[in-house]
């Protein structure tokens, strides 16, 4: 008996079975985290907006309007986390969207014309995006593990939410066009430039690979926020009641595209190494 115990062969333990790499969680793409910035821009704005003036609506496509604002927030996460659930929100949301601006802008034709004339490529833009191969891919390895990012990592990417945030409420005023009602508010957004120093301790904490690529999006998702916002506060029909915050938004918008095409054109000419 006790010799069948010790001749038994011990059974073998094996080691843990390694994710298949086609099932691997595959890197977010970058034109999935414009968009989803994009969204936190804009919902931001619309909750916003709404705060400051929620008490004059009463119009209920504007406070469909308002819903959408809030629902982007949660759009948003979900396309950074892969939750395949967010791009079918997504489409409903913009469908949702695009009916409330028919139903707003109704009266003038002409803006409404010239807005869905950008809305709508931009739309379509934008969901090509979200469901060509790469995006299907990045969604579909939704379950797969990802590694754990270590500390200096954690700090450097809050140090770089922190800087994207400050640099949004320095460029709120003029996008939302309150200088008007509160004057103090016109040249907060030469205080961007603190954002700087942010992002450049924030890279030097982090010390990961990328940043080229982090900085282009960055860049990409607030000149397309800032274009699109001047285009349709410019065909809008009180224009010309906006005063200096109008043409602020003008020149920010092409300053923010010009640093976009700059940084793009950097991490093109140096590859994939930064």
């Amino acid at each position: 008996m006790t010799s069948e115990v010790f001749d038994t062969p011990r059974p073998q333990t094996l080691p843990p079975a390694m994710p298949d790499s086609g099932q691997a969680r595959r890197p977010r793409p970058a034109a999935v985290t414009v968009i989803a910035y994009l969204l936190l821009m804009n919902g931001g704005g619309m909750v916003t907006y709404f705060m400051l003036f929620g008490r004059h609506v009463t119009s209920g496509a504007l406070q469909l309007l308002e819903a959408c604002g809030y629902a982007n927030f949660f759009i948003a996460m979900g396309l950074l986390c892969a939750q395949r659930w967010a791009r079918v929100a997504y489409v409903i949301a913009g469908t949702m969207g695009m009916g409330c601006m028919i139903a707003i802008d109704a009266p003038a034709q002409g803006s409404l014309a010239l807005r869905l004339l950008f809305a709508i490529p931009a739309f379509a833009a934008f969901l090509y995006l979200l469901y060509r191969e790469d995006a299907r891919l990045y969604f579909a390895s939704m379950q797969a593990p990802s590694p754990s990012p270590g500390g200096r990592r954690r700090i450097g990417a809050c140090l770089y939410i922190i800087a994207a945030i400050y640099a949004y409420w320095c460029l709120n005023a003029i996008v939302l066009g309150i200088t008007e009602i509160y004057p103090a508010s016109l040249h907060r957004d030469k205080l961007i430039f603190i954002t700087l120093p942010i992002i450049f301790i924030a890279e030097w904490v982090g010390n990961t690979p990328g940043r080229l690529a982090r900085a282009s999006i960055l860049a990409t998702a607030f000149a397309l926020y800032l274009v699109q916002m001047f285009f349709y506060k410019y065909v809008s029909p009180y224009a010309v009641q906006m005063g200096p915050s109008l043409w602020q938004l003008r020149n920010w918008a092409i300053a923010m595209n010009g640093i976009a095409i700059a940084l793009h054109y950097l991490q093109w000419s140096q590859g994939p190494r930064k």
